[in-house]
């Protein structure tokens, strides 16, 4: 086989690209793309040809099924339980009336969805010490039906859940 100087080359059983510098007898000299050297025998190297690809077509998925599950993760309901979102003054409130009210709104909301017959809700608690959402286990896995896991909603950590709600066996909480 022909070469010719600057041309690029694959060695047999390496990987990486190379390009050839100076062209010997039974051997040339061949820098990589990290800028190292070696001499190979001219029996080991091949030439290479740039691969040239069009539009690339997943045939399982398309572009409508793609914006319709986008649209279904904005379909999920969701409430954000932080008590800044609940109420715009939190001065007068202890943590212990905030803990109530956000356990109140959860409950409403909780039950609205179960009338509305939303098998999936989605909970902003945040990521914290972790009492609201300790609170809100307690309540979900005293009762039939409902099933809680952890949502990535937060960078810092996981800040929300999904709960799951099986309408055969769920009531009001």
């Amino acid at each position: 086989m022909k070469f010719s100087i600057g041309e690029r080359v694959s060695i047999l059983n390496e990987t990486g690209n190379y390009t050839i510098l100076n062209i010997g007898d039974a051997f040339a000299q061949v820098e990589d793309e990290h800028g190292f050297d070696q001499k190979v025998s001219l029996s080991l190297i091949v030439k290479t040809k740039p691969i040239i690809s069009g539009k690339i077509v997943i045939k399982d998925e398309d572009e409508s099924s793609r914006s319709k599950a986008r649209k279904e993760l904005g379909l999920i309901p969701s409430i954000d339980l932080h008590f800044e979102a609940l109420l715009d003054e939190d001065d007068r409130y202890s943590s212990y009336d905030k803990l109530n009210l956000q356990i109140k709104r959860f409950r409403e909301f909780i039950n609205s969805n179960i009338e509305k017959r939303k098998t999936k809700v989605l909970i902003i608690h945040g990521v914290g010490e972790g009492r609201l959402k300790g609170e809100l286990k307690a309540l979900i896995y005293k009762n039939e039906g409902f099933v809680m896991q952890d949502a990535n909603y937060s960078p810092n950590g996981v800040g929300a859940s999904y709960i799951e709600i099986t309408l055969s066996k769920a009531q009001p909480i």
